[in-house]
């Protein structure tokens, strides 16, 4: 029913496409954030399953953490008051 009214609305006012396709560049970047996101938890992740010397499982811990910071990016675009 909200597809429904969500087209409803869009053929009422075609003035505010332009403005609704603005918001295709914040997808792509969300869908950037979101892949660097996965391949560095995996990575990450396979690193503290295989590495057992100390050095290099820090690594895996810091990339883990950085993973996690680029995953706060994409989720803060999520919010209504970061597209304006």
């Amino acid at each position: 029913m909200q597809e429904e009214n969500d087209i409803l609305e869009r053929l009422k006012h075609p003035e505010r496409e332009p403005e609704r396709r603005k918001m295709t560049r914040n997808l792509f970047i969300r869908n950037v954030l979101n892949s660097v996101f996965i391949l560095m938890a995996l990575v990450a992740m396979v690193g503290l399953l295989i590495v057992k010397q100390q050095p290099y499982l820090m690594w895996c811990y810091w990339l883990g953490l950085f993973a996690v910071i680029v995953k706060m990016a994409e989720v803060a675009l999520r919010l209504p008051g970061m597209k304006k």
